[in-house]
């Protein structure tokens, strides 16, 4: 991983997006860092961690069927605190739920919705 990332933070990334099916997931064994904590740890450049975040199951589920459902947010928040990652990207809560943000921001998450496959035929 060092051997990829440190040249594109020495030729000037200076935030890097990384994306896993989970964000929980840690990337190596030994260590419960995931892909962004990684990623700040090796290179010192901010990061941005996605997967799953608040729903209970991953996006390749929903095309077998399966609906995710919210799920709580204190393990993100405890990797935030702790400094893994700078930023947080949310997808599938916000395609469920336009007002997801406002929701948690509010910490009204007994209103939050599921994501289902039918979410995504919601776009135009």
């Amino acid at each position: 991983m060092e051997a990829w990332l440190l040249p594109l933070a020495e030729a000037g990334v200076d935030l890097f997006h990384c994306s896993q099916r989970r964000f929980w997931d840690a990337e190596f064994t030994g260590s419960d860092l995931n892909f962004a904590g990684w990623a700040k740890k090796l290179t010192g450049k901010a990061t941005i961690t996605v997967g799953s975040v608040g729903l209970s199951g991953d996006f390749l589920a929903a095309f077998q069927g399966e609906t995710a459902m919210p799920s709580s947010l204190d393990e993100l928040l405890r990797r935030f605190d702790r400094g893994d990652f700078d930023l947080v990207a949310v997808g599938r809560p916000l395609l469920a739920d336009a007002e997801w943000a406002e929701k948690i921001h509010e910490g009204r998450t007994s209103d939050l919705s599921n994501f289902s496959k039918k979410a995504l035929a919601t776009l135009s």
